[in-house]
Parts: C-alpha cells; structure tokens; sequence
C-alpha cells in the first residue's frame, strides 16, 4: 500500500486515479449516489485530492456530486473530473496551478444526455470515464435508456459555464470481431471506462477503447472525433488458473504499460487503499479491473490482458473491490 490516503477519515470511496504534471489525482465519492443524490450525514460532495508521489497531500477541491470519471489533460494542464453516472451530470476543470479562486470551474451539459429527447447524445443517462488527446475530450455515455444513443460523447468546452456535447458512434453501431473478423452488431448496454491505447502498444494503438462492463467487451474505436470511426469488439473471458476453465468476465478499468520504468498504481474501493505495482513491464502490455465473472459481481483482482484473445489472467490478487488504475512514473 502507498502513503496515498483518505485526507480524514470523512473521506472514503476511491475510484479514479490520474496524473498530471508528475502528481498523483484520486477521486473520493464519499458515498453519493450516482444522480448526486445525498449520502448520509447529507453530505453531497466528492473530493479530489492531489499527491505528490511519495503520498504527500497537496492540494483539496470538493466537487458537488459523485466523482466518477477523472484524467489529466497537459494540453488545458487541468485536471478534468465527470460527475453523476446515471443522470444529472455535469463535468469539472481544476487548474492546480492557478490562483485559488480560478483553479476549479463547473460546467453543464448542452444539450443534457438525461433531456426527454431520444438516440444520438439524448443517451437517458449521465457521463463517466473521461479522456482527453489533442485538445479533444471525450466521455463515455454512461447508463443509457434510449435507442440508438450514442457510446461516447466529445465534449467542447465553452467560456459561459458550457461544456456542448456531440455524438461519435451508437451503442448499436456495426463492428468487427477481434476472434472471428466477422461484422457484427453492438449491444452496448453499460459503456463505462474509457481509455486511450499507448501509440507504441502494437495492436489497437492509438485507439479509444470503450468498456462495455456489463457486456464482458471492449470496444476499440480507430478514428474517433473524425467521420470515419472504425470499431472492433473484443469479448472477454477470465482464465482460472487451477482449471485452465474461461468464464465471460467485464471489467471496471482497463491500462496499457508505455514504458518498462513506469509503475501501475491500483485504487482498492472496498479498503480504502491506493497500491503500486513497479516493473519492470513491457510497452505494450495490458491490465485490467475484474468487475465480474459470469454473473457473479467479482472485483477481487486486477488481471493481465490478452488484447488478441480477450483473455485475462490473474496478476493481482486479495483486493476488495478493484476500481481505477494508472500508469505513471
């Protein structure tokens, strides 16, 4: 376990985990609920705290809402937080370097995915994993209860408090099967965590990968942010190392090593625990959060990934709930 820790004991619930400028960001949930809803004590704010890296507290930001998505962009060299899974989102930037009072900004959706409105960014549902790349952002459509709605979502940030969203590719879209090559139709149901794939990772390299969690797939997407978007499903199955016997598993998160020298911190939910796992690793080689097994909830582990088999493999074990991971110096 790392010195990264709760700043008090009020504090609880680690889910995402980034970086930025060589500092360690964990969002805290503290128990509200996924449209923002109160948890005990009326308390309705997450926390999002900087580490240096030898855990030491740098700075705090409370942040109305649940914090589920959080990635540092060098471009905007902010810190971009998504709050509200399931509905009534919103998203954040916080400039560490700024003066106090300009260093957190609050921005709403335009038009809101959870509007009576139906398909394309009307999604029913609220935002989640964010990733930004080139100056671009883009967000997973998470919790969605319309047809034909779009995946992800790319969002352009205004200077009136306005963060405009458009569409990229449909939870229905056609795709490629990674195993059989076959064209194939999605079924999204649960996009959740989104990531970029290091340009020197080999297969799938440079794309956005989306994670279907209740689906047990990834979806990569080639092009996204342009009007030609090439996708590829791949299905997910665990590996019993005992029984060599694979069962569909999803996963909550999923990361790519870009160096041998980099280290992968692992949020731990359930302990209220950030670890680390240093190398060396190869570039190229590919993690992931096991959120369940069959049907059975199953965050126990993070699991190597075969991105050519969909096969993932026990690397560490003995966590309570496995949540958010990074690769960072």
């Amino acid at each position: 376990a790392l010195p990264i820790c709760a700043p008090n004991r009020a504090t609880s619930g680690p889910d995402d985990i980034t970086s930025l400028d060589g500092h360690v960001f964990v969002g805290w949930q503290n128990g509200v609920g996924t449209r923002g809803e109160a948890a005990p004590k009326h308390v309705v704010d997450s926390l999002l705290v900087e580490y240096s890296s030898r855990g030491r507290i740098l700075g705090k930001w409370s942040l109305t809402g649940k914090i589920d998505g959080i990635a540092g962009d060098a471009a905007l060299n902010a810190v971009i937080a998504t709050a509200n899974e399931d509905g009534n989102s919103s998203i954040y930037t916080i400039k560490p370097t700024a003066r106090p009072a300009a260093q957190a900004h609050h921005y709403a959706y335009s038009p809101a995915p959870d509007s009576s409105h139906k398909g394309g960014v009307f999604t029913g549902g609220g935002t989640d994993s964010v990733v930004a790349r080139g100056g671009a952002i883009f967000v997973s459509a998470s919790n969605p209860s319309t047809k034909k709605a779009t995946a992800v979502l790319r969002v352009s940030l205004g200077r009136n408090g306005i963060a405009k969203l458009s569409a990229t590719f449909a939870d229905d879209a056609d795709a490629t099967d990674a195993f059989t090559g076959a064209r194939v139709k999605l079924a999204i149901t649960d996009p959740d965590s989104n990531a970029l794939v290091p340009g020197n990772a080999g297969q799938y390299a440079g794309d956005l990968v989306v994670d279907g969690q209740a689906d047990q797939q990834l979806v990569f997407a080639s092009g996204v942010g342009s009007g030609h978007i090439s996708l590829t499903r791949l299905l997910l199955s665990h590996t019993d190392p005992t029984t060599s016997v694979d069962t569909p598993a999803g996963v909550d998160d999923v990361r790519w090593a870009q160096s041998a020298s980099q280290t992968l911190y692992i949020v731990d939910n359930g302990a209220n625990r950030i670890y680390s796992v240093k190398g060396p690793f190869n570039p190229g080689d590919a993690f992931a959060s096991l959120d369940t097994l069959g049907k059975a909830s199953d965050g126990t582990e993070v699991d190597s990934l075969n991105p050519g088999s969909g096969e993932m493999t026990p690397f560490v074990t003995g966590l309570k709930a496995s949540k958010g991971l990074l690769f960072a110096p």
